[in-house]
């Protein structure tokens, strides 16, 4: 459990980190599958369809990686030569950008989860045809 807010912060951050790492994986995953219906190429006007799931997947595939870039910035607020700052080093302006990551993670990982459902939909319905 952890004894200081940066420890809480750190553990928080390591956390979105992995879920970045995940979904990343996951994003190029669903890239390779639109891939393959292109190659398939057996339905009309398709390229316009998947363009269309590969640009919601490369926005909120960006949206992750600046975040990513904040939550590097924000870890080295949290430490000093590897180690956790004391709690009264944590400023109200960290603070501020814990919680402004917090809710913006929020909102990536809902909107990533309909982008993900979005490409299934699309994937399954099209390879019935």
């Amino acid at each position: 459990m952890a004894n200081t807010i940066a420890e809480f912060y750190s553990e928080e951050l390591t956390d979105w980190s992995h879920n970045i790492d995940s979904c990343t994986q996951e994003i190029e995953e669903f890239e390779e599958r639109l891939k393959e219906v292109i190659q398939r190429n057996n339905i009309p006007d398709i390229g316009a369809k998947v363009d269309h799931f590969q640009d919601m997947l490369t926005g909120i595939l960006n949206k992750f990686l600046l975040h990513q870039e904040e939550i590097y910035r924000q870890e080295g607020k949290l430490r000093t030569d590897s180690t956790p700052v004391e709690n009264s080093s944590i400023t109200t302006e960290t603070e501020k950008q814990q919680n402004l990551l917090r809710r913006g993670m929020q909102a990536a990982e809902k909107e990533y989860i309909d982008v993900k459902y979005a490409c299934y939909d699309f994937l399954s319905g099209t390879l019935k045809k």
